[in-house]
């Protein structure tokens, strides 16, 4: 896959969750994406995962709302992405994903990320 394609359409997926945007997430994803978030959840298809994103938004669990998700690495090799990022919203934590492309889309995302802030170990 084309490098330049493929950071373009991570940007584009991460822009569409911060700006609350179904219809920009969906318009990166292959119709059978599979999602696997760091909590353990899977969606499988593109549908299944915006209609998520959908109650997240529409505020069915709890109030949803992030300040933000930032990139800090991104690298693309092939067909297959990792970035690794910081996410606040209710509490602050930093992550990675590996995302896989297929037919100039993303059709798989899968998520990792930090359980406790991070911290200097000592030497002793």
């Amino acid at each position: 896959m084309d490098q330049f394609l493929a950071e373009q359409l991570i940007r584009t997926y991460v822009e569409g969750w911060k700006e609350y945007n179904p219809t920009k997430i969906l318009s990166t994803l292959d119709p059978d994406c599979v999602f696997i978030g760091s909590q353990g959840q899977i969606f499988r298809g593109a549908h299944q995962l915006i209609r998520e994103v959908e109650k997240r938004i529409a505020g069915e669990y709890s109030p949803w709302k992030f300040s933000r998700w930032d990139i800090t690495t991104l690298v693309v090799a092939n067909e297959l992405c990792f970035l690794e990022w910081a996410f606040e919203g209710q509490r602050f934590f930093e992550g990675a994903s590996l995302v896989r492309y297929k037919k100039g889309k993303i059709s798989s995302v899968r998520e990792y990320r930090t359980t406790q802030p991070l911290w200097e170990a000592s030497e002793e």
